[in-house]
């Protein structure tokens, strides 16, 4: 019986006691803490980059190359640097700006794990559904090999513009400029 009785009082006293300006203050208490400490866990994920660490591991079937995802600053200088070829007016700077631009995206293309002994084949290769603008690339990279093959093709400051843009727009599909 006086364990009965025990419970009885703990319960009667708990009860009374949730109904008090004090319990009300702690109740507050414990929830601004709670708040802030749900604050600092998303900073310091933030801060340690975890985001990119969920895109690069969720990415579906391919090895996603960290200049697109953790070491995007680099690839937007190295971007930077090809465009400014654009800027002389020469025919032969737009020929380099593609011929670079192609080297790079290219070679972030090799690096995701697709099959092929040149970037042709490579290219042929990728599923529409995994690269949004691949057409667009894949037309990019034969004007770069026009420019290779044909010393008598001539590049325009348009041409050279459209066909930089469909990188960028490659890299682009991986907020690289953002």
């Amino acid at each position: 019986m006086s364990g009965e009785l025990f419970f009885s009082k703990f319960y009667a006293m708990t009860t009374a006691f949730s109904g008090t300006a004090v319990f009300f203050v702690i109740k507050v208490m414990l929830g601004i803490y709670a708040a802030v400490l749900l604050a600092d866990v998303i900073l310091l994920l933030i801060q340690r980059g975890v985001g990119n660490v969920f895109r690069e591991g969720f990415s579906v079937g391919m090895n996603i190359p960290p200049e697109l995802t953790i070491r995007k600053k680099k690839t937007k200088v190295r971007w930077e640097k090809i465009k400014k070829h654009l800027e002389s007016r020469e025919e032969k700077e737009f020929k380099i700006a593609i011929i670079e631009a192609d080297e790079m995206v290219g070679d972030l293309i090799k690096r995701m794990g697709y099959q092929g002994e040149n970037l042709g084949e490579i290219l042929k290769n990728v599923p529409e559904t995994q690269i949004e603008n691949i057409v667009q690339v894949k037309k990019a990279h034969e004007t770069k090999n026009r420019i290779i093959h044909d010393e008598r093709f001539s590049v325009s400051l348009e041409l050279a513009k459209e066909t930089l843009g469909y990188y960028e727009k490659f890299l682009d599909e991986f907020e690289v400029f953002d």
